[in-house]
């Protein structure tokens, strides 16, 4: 596993951690990784957009135009609402697409303080997510006098200080001025909510969830900052401050097994941390090498493997039982090189012929698919045939070996064939020959991010989700 990187401190964020036997009820092949931030290419991004620019406008944070919401994805580019459509009416279509300078990319005209967004994020490098409204008590203390310029809000309230931190003040400039940038850069390296003096705040945050809290309660502090300006009233201490002080939890352990990596990358874990901003460290294997892992002493705040090896988990005590569950379940598949015409698979005959036609076959004997494909082959008696020629591959994706030429047909489970983008499904085993492995999902039992980890668990057991596991060629779990 990836080791935690230090970062700054952003609102929104709670305070806060060699060969293997094969085993036959295993996900195929290692191949760790980390999450990466949320993509462009799927619409969950747009879509969380789109659900906190609505929630603002809902809250009454943001009125007619006004207002602006933007997402940094991987590659740098940073989702952003567009101009002249107010939040409450802003669709996942009408998003606008920004460099890291805030240059217009692609979709509509970005909003006109696309460049204070840009200036925003390239500050602050744990953030994924700004915030910008004209909430009227927000904007009533930006045109008092008087103000700390460094933390123009007292900590009145113990919220506010751990959502929120210090407010830096910026001087006026008519909205849109570009000159605006500059300072606005120079002042998020070292505070992550801005007020614009005449105009509202500027907040940034590892994700939507937490910049949309932040802001709002940033307009509920100034409210009660109104409330008790000029009289006496007591205030949080540095002391208490700084223990309440906003601190990005460590990323989520998350053990894996592979075959449901390519969803989990593709869609599921960019929605998680868009909305969230919560980071998850990944670690995909097969389900074995990651209970040798966990017998040597390596623990996940949240698992997905093999049901029986996680049953066994939750009777020792390693993971929560009672948060055990299925989650989904995946066949094995029949791919054929690129631009090769479609082999059926469809009949236990039809499979034979295939097999035994075929120059070479691809498998692996060291995963659940090469497993049950190797028994297979002998029910059927054509393993001596097959194998005589078969192209054994020891670790990764059978499906790279169509690709070379190495083979003609590649078996392995589906969801591991599809992350071959170059390889051709043809279909899964005929159903009287197939073999299923189950998937199920459980925390930790001491899991060291709890709530940030039963966040996560949530997320992967939505509907959404399962639609993507759907999608990337796995099936509800029986």
């Amino acid at each position: 596993m990836t080791t935690a990187r230090p970062r700054p401190t952003a609102p929104g964020a709670p305070p806060h951690e060699a060969h293997q036997t094969p085993h036959p009820h295993t996900a195929d092949h290692p191949h760790p990784s980390r999450t990466p931030a949320p993509s462009l290419s799927h619409p969950s991004a747009r879509a969380a957009v789109v659900a906190t620019a609505h929630a603002l406008a809902a809250r009454g944070l943001v009125h007619g135009h006004t207002g602006n919401v933007s997402l940094r994805t991987a590659d740098g580019r940073v989702l952003i609402t567009p101009t002249g459509v107010g939040l409450g009416a802003v669709t996942p279509d009408d998003l606008s697409v920004i460099d890291a300078d805030g240059g217009h990319i692609e979709g509509p005209s970005p909003s006109k303080e696309a460049f204070l967004h840009a200036a925003v994020l390239r500050a602050r490098p744990d953030a994924r997510a700004v915030v910008h409204t004209h909430s009227p008590y927000a904007v009533a203390v930006s045109c008092l006098e008087g103000l700390d310029a460094d933390d123009a809000l007292p900590p009145l309230t113990a919220y506010y200080a751990m959502r929120v931190g210090r407010l830096a003040l910026l001087p006026y400039f008519a909205p849109g001025d570009v000159r605006l940038a500059g300072p606005a850069e120079e002042k998020a390296r070292t505070h992550a909510a801005l007020l614009l003096r005449h105009h509202g705040p500027v907040v940034a945050a590892p994700g939507l969830d937490a910049a949309l809290e932040a802001v709002e309660e940033l307009e509920q502090t100034a409210r009660v900052f109104l409330l008790v300006r000029g009289t006496d009233h007591a205030r949080l201490t540095e002391e208490q401050r700084a223990a309440l002080a906003p601190r990005l939890p460590r990323p989520v352990a998350l053990f894996s097994a592979l075959a449901i990596k390519k969803a989990l990358d593709d869609t599921v874990l960019e929605a998680f941390a868009g909305t969230t901003g919560i980071e998850v460290e990944g670690v995909y294997e097969p389900t074995n090498v990651l209970l040798d892992q966990i017998a040597g002493g390596a623990r996940p705040d949240v698992m997905v493997g093999v049901t029986g090896g996680l049953e066994r988990l939750a009777a020792s005590g390693v993971l929560d039982q009672a948060s055990l569950r299925p989650l989904a379940r995946v066949g094995i598949g029949v791919a054929v090189p690129p631009g090769a015409p479609a082999v059926d698979v469809s009949s236990t005959q039809a499979l034979v012929r295939a097999l035994t036609s075929a120059r070479s076959v691809a498998y692996s004997r060291t995963g659940a698919s090469g497993v049950a494909f190797a028994a297979l082959l002998d029910r059927l008696g054509i393993a001596a045939e097959v194998n005589s020629r078969a192209t054994v591959v020891d670790k990764g994706f059978t499906a790279l070996a169509v690709t070379d030429g190495r083979a003609d047909l590649a078996v392995q489970q589906l969801s591991e064939l599809r992350f071959v983008p170059d390889a051709r499904v043809v279909g899964p085993l005929p159903e009287e020959v197939q073999h299923y492995t189950d998937l199920s999902i459980a925390l930790g039992a001491h899991a060291r991010q709890r709530p940030e980890a039963a966040a996560l668990l949530r997320h992967l057991t939505a509907a959404p989700a399962r639609a993507a596991y759907r999608a990337a060629g796995l099936e509800d779990a029986s």
